[in-house]
């Protein structure tokens, strides 16, 4: 007997004509089926509304929500435990979604970075580079880097980012199958695990990237070899195939995989 589960996760982040901006992610898979958004202005990245609604799902009710109690935090960098605190861990749908809203707000600076106050896109990049600098394999290594993102003019539609997992089990073996796609990246994963959810085999493809040298990266997945991936959690994962000599989208998608994996035992 075989078994498929399925998830997609995808953010849009787009510039309203009043110059608001709307970050919206959802979430579609065999489980459950929800849908957040996040509003800032586009200065300060100030929270003026957020929202979920919440179709299916093992975990919260159906039914939407407002969250007035974001608004005024600042949607960037290191708002996580400030979300988490004030969402409250019986809602875990909400902080995933929104916190991935607040992804999407990071992600657009690259676009709004005059609006941002920046004088350049060269003092745009060089604070990132910094702030970044021990995140992954690319900004780490940044004097063999040839290039980071790709910035074009865009007006509305400022970003976009899909998680797409497939969990395959049948009696000899689990296959998971993940994509992680978005204005600058995509890439895919597969890991092959026996019938003690020990990793046997792990591939990566990495398709279309901000610089050739963030395939460097790519092996880091091999050490995922050998381990019983459901004993691990998302800090381990980070270690073996994340940091300064990795990749943090990487460990994004096989966190995701290994999520739905988890529900479907």
């Amino acid at each position: 007997m075989t078994e498929n589960f399925n998830s997609v996760q995808s953010i849009s982040v787009n510039k309203l004509p009043n110059g608001t901006l709307h970050s919206q992610c959802s979430l579609l898979s065999t489980f459950e089926e929800a849908s957040a958004w996040i509003t800032t202005d586009t200065r300060d990245l100030r929270i003026t509304g957020a929202g979920l609604e919440v179709y299916r799902s093992l975990h919260e009710k159906p039914g939407y929500s407002d969250f007035p109690q974001l608004v005024g935090m600042e949607a960037y960098l290191h708002s996580g435990s400030k979300v988490r605190a004030i969402i409250g861990p019986d809602r875990p749908i909400a902080v995933n979604l929104l916190l991935e809203c607040v992804k999407g707000f990071i992600q657009v600076e690259s676009f709004i970075w005059t609006e941002r106050g920046y004088s350049d896109l060269s003092a745009y990049v060089d604070y990132w580079c910094k702030l970044n600098d021990k995140t992954c394999y690319s900004f780490s290594h940044q004097t063999g880097a040839s290039s980071l993102w790709s910035v074009g003019p865009r007006h509305h539609n400022l970003f976009n980012r899909t998680h797409i997992v497939n969990v395959h089990k049948d009696q000899v073996h689990k296959i998971l199958c993940g994509t992680f796609i978005d204005t600058f990246h995509e890439l895919n994963i597969r890991l092959i695990l026996d019938n003690n959810n020990v990793v046997l085999e792990a591939k990566t493809d990495f398709i279309r990237i901000p610089s050739e040298i963030c395939r460097n990266s790519a092996i880091r997945l091999q050490n995922l070899v050998g381990h019983n991936l459901p004993e691990m959690d998302r800090k381990e994962i980070k270690l073996m195939i994340g940091g300064p000599e990795g990749c943090i989208h990487l460990t994004e998608i096989v966190t995701e995989a290994l999520q739905i994996m988890k529900t479907s035992m």
